[in-house]
């Protein structure tokens, strides 16, 4: 089963953004688009979500299983 992290953190913030994707590649996350990864760890995707809600991002995380195909 896999999961999606789609998030928004805006330009000024370029040193979250880092973070964040140093973060995503840490857990061997797939980038499927800039701000969208896919990744079988939730719980990891969940503390990386509380990374980017706390520092004034947008994020949200996906059930594959659920989508729409």
């Amino acid at each position: 089963m896999g999961y999606l992290l789609i998030f928004d953190i805006k330009r000024e913030k370029a040193s979250l953004r880092v973070k964040v994707n140093r973060l995503l590649n840490r857990i061997k996350a797939r980038m499927v688009q800039d701000s969208v990864w896919e990744s079988d760890n939730l719980d990891e995707l969940k503390t990386i979500y509380q990374v980017i809600k706390t520092n004034g991002g947008k994020a949200m995380i996906f059930d594959k299983k659920h989508a729409i195909k």
